[in-house]
This record gives C-alpha cells, structure tokens and sequence, in this order.
C-alpha cells in the first residue's frame, strides 16, 4: 500500500473515532459544546493538518482551506451546534452518521472494490451498504443516547436514521464538488429533524387516497416520463430520475401537485428549445442536446418532492406551510431554469452580480434584465398554476414569485464565488436555490395576512 494509501486509512480512522466526542453533547450546555468545536475549527486551520507531515490532508488540500475535509469536518459540527443549539441530538445523529458512514464506506470501499455501482464505477457497493449499516446503527445509538431515549422507541429511532442515512449515502456515492463532510451532516440533520414531525396516523386517516394516488401516479407519471423520453426531453436515466421524484409528489401532493410539476418541465423543456441554434453556435447550449438526465432530475425535483412527501404526512396549520414551500421550490427551478436559458438570448452581455461587471454569456453566476424578467415570469406561472390547483391561495403567489426570486439570487452568488474555486457544482446549485426558495417561502408566510 501507498504512503497515500496509508494517509486515507489513517485519515478514516481518525474520521470514525472523532465521533466519541459526540457523546458528550447529552452532559454540556450547548454554548459549551459550541465553544469546544470553535476550538476544533481554529486548530484543524492551524497545527493538527500539519502533523506527520501533512499525512492528513488529501492530495490537493493544502491549497486552501476550503478544500480541507479535516476543517470542514469541524466547520459542520460547530455550524450544526448553532443551528440546533437546543436539539443537539440532532447533531450528535447527524455527527454518527457522518463520521461512521462515511468512514467505513471508505475502509470497507477500499478493500472491496467491486461490484461497482451502477451511476458510479468510482464507488462498490460493499462502500455504499457499509455507509448504510455504520451509519445507521451509529446516528440512531446517538440519537437515543444524547435525547435520554425521549425520540421514541427503538423502532422508530432506527427507522428515521436509516432513511436520514440512506439519502446521505446516495449523495455521498455522486460525483459532486461539494466536500461529503458538509453535504452529509447537513442532510442528515434536516431529514431527521423533518421526518419527526411525521404522523402516522395522517397516513392513517387518509389511507384509500393515498392508496389511489399511488395507483394513479404510477401511470400517470410512468406515462409522462415515457412521452418525454419520446420527445428527446429526458434521457433513460432521466426517465428513472422522473418516475422517482414524481411518484412522491403524486403520491402524497395528489395530481394537482404532480401537474405543477408537468408545468415546470414543460416550461424548462420550452427554454431550452428557444433559440437553440444561436446557444449552439456561442458552445452555451445545453448539453445532450438538451435531454435530462436522472441527476438533473433530482437536483432540481428532490427538495419539492420531499415538501410534498411532508405536507401529506403532517396536520394542518404545517400541511399548509408546507405546500407553500413546495409550490415555492419548483417556482424557485422554474425561475433558475428561464433565467438561465432565456437570458443566454440577451443582446447585451450579463453581469456578475457579486462585481456587477459585464461578462461573457454562459459565465456561471452572471445575471442579465432579460433572464430576471423571465424568470420571474416563470415563478409567477408556476404559482398561478398552483392556486388554479387549489394547492395554494391565490394570494400567496407573490410569496412564491419573491421567493424564487431570492433562490435564484443565491445561486448566481455561488456561481460568482464558490463554482469558480471549484468547491461546488451546478447541480448541488441548483438543490440548494429550491431550498433556498422553500425556506425563504416559510418565512415570508406572516406576510400573507396583509397580501389577502
């Protein structure tokens, strides 16, 4: 085995064993446990990289901070300390997760490398089962043990960190910029903490429309899916990717919510198209030709269909919060897709909007009136879409327009900054700015009282 070689087993194992700190958020204060990470951040910026030679950062590392899985490591713990600073078995779950899933998927990985996985020949799936049991038998023994077992039984405990899990080990299996030892912690810890407020007994109460809703959605969108694959919309894996996010919807939102998202495609589908031959020409048009793939699909689809999956698990006044958001991270898409598309048509160059300096089309981050009016636009129709539906009222469509619009805006900042030094890439972009969008709809919500 290689020097290197040996550096990522010690750096793994170090990654596993830093988790028994974890154990020690049930007996601090949270200002506590938040100043003993700071402390971990300074030090894993400052002396800790540097011991045995650098065996602990990876090839590439010590060109920046940013790069460093050891401080980003710290980083999410402390970020997750004070965003949860009175749930901190929440963190403590999202911590096991993180630091046993992912690090036994490596070891374990290493050493059986095959088979590969089907969307990633990079990684085996003795890694991806490895971060699915590590990971699970080690968020739900945190969860339990730093809540005092107050999460509820060991059934339910286990079922929430294996599905928390679950997602996280298909995120840490892509191909993504965006460094696992942020990605990981920060899912996990927002769907475990979404998850608890889901009733079974919601489910109970509306077992026959569920029930219908999933026959129903299995053709309905199993057809949708294929006329788009006919059409040249989607690739193969893009219809696996469809069927995926669009089954929960229709599932759980109904066919109302399933045909904003039809909306949403069929918007997207129409940017893309219009004016393809100039986008050729200038080598800015969308790749395959303009057919998408199975992660498009989920990046752009994933957090509606996890609001949608929410709001039908859920009572009301929170049901209805939640289709909101819903409603809103697909106008949030739809305002990221036009603007990009349509804006790339503009006869003036786009600006960036971190420097507000003229640059080529195409730049990532760069903004144009062109793509902002459509975009808006967009939005706009996908909440007129929705309250035809009767999923929203139709006086929450400028919490929607506004809030895509603030999504969309937090995507052209990260493209101006994070894209360039290459921490992040479009599709992790594009989940964020649909959270960004849902979230930003929730917390515009009091103002609806003076919009009716």
């Amino acid at each position: 085995m290689t020097g290197r070689g040996i550096s990522e087993d010690l750096r793994k194992s170090i990654h596993i064993l830093m988790v028994g700190f974890a154990f020690l958020l049930k007996h601090l204060p949270w200002w506590g446990a938040a100043l003993l990470a700071a402390a971990a951040v300074a030090s894993n910026a400052t002396w800790i990289p540097r011991l045995r030679g650098g065996a602990l950062m990876r090839e590439g590392e010590e060109r920046s901070i940013l790069q460093s899985g050891v401080w980003l490591y710290s980083v999410a713990v402390l970020a997750l300390i004070l965003v949860f600073p009175h749930r901190l078995e929440i963190v403590a779950c999202a911590w096991g997760i993180l630091a046993l899933g992912d690090g036994f998927a490596t070891l374990v990985g290493r050493r059986l490398p095959h088979p590969a996985l089907l969307w990633n020949r990079r990684k085996s799936w003795s890694g991806f089962m490895s971060f699915c049991v590590a990971g699970t038998l080690g968020g739900a023994a945190l969860l339990r043990y730093v809540s005092g077992g107050g999460f509820g039984g060991w059934d339910r405990t286990l079922l929430i960190a294996a599905v928390a899990t679950a997602a996280c080990a298909v995120v840490e299996s892509l191909s993504l910029k965006l460094n696992d030892n942020l990605s990981v912690p920060f899912l996990a810890a927002g769907i475990v903490v979404t998850l608890d407020w889901v009733r079974p007994e919601v489910w109970s109460a509306n077992r026959g429309v569920l029930q219908r809703n999933l026959l129903l959605g299995l053709a309905v969108v199993g057809a949708f899916a294929l006329a788009a694959r006919a059409a040249r919309t989607v690739s193969w894996s893009g219809v696996a990717g469809g069927i995926l996010v669009g089954l929960p919807i229709a599932t759980f939102g109904g066919l109302p919510a399933f045909w904003v998202l039809v909306e949403f495609f069929i918007l997207g589908s129409a940017a893309t198209r219009v004016g393809w031959s100039r986008k050729e020409q200038r080598g800015i048009a969308q790749e395959g030709e303009g057919a998408r793939g199975a992660l498009h699909a989920l990046a752009n689809v994933s957090v509606p269909a996890y609001l949608a999956f929410l709001s039908g698990s859920v009572d009301e006044p929170m049901a209805s919060a939640l289709r909101l958001a819903f409603v809103a991270s697909l106008a949030t898409a739809a305002c990221d897709t036009l603007g990009s598309e349509i804006g790339q048509l503009s006869r003036s160059k786009p600006f960036l909007i971190t420097r507000l300096r003229r640059v080529a089309a195409g730049t990532p981050g760069a903004v144009s009136l062109l793509g902002t009016a459509a975009g808006i636009c967009g939005a706009a129709l996908v909440g007129a879409a929705a309250a035809l539906l009767q999923i929203i009222p139709w006086s929450w469509i400028p919490i929607v327009t506004a809030a895509a619009l603030l999504g969309a805006v937090l995507e052209s900042v990260l493209g101006a900054t994070a894209e360039p030094a290459d921490l992040i890439d479009s599709e992790t972009m594009n989940f964020l700015n649909t959270l960004a969008g849902a979230l930003a709809a929730v917390a515009l919500l009091p103002l609806a009282g003076a919009l009716s």
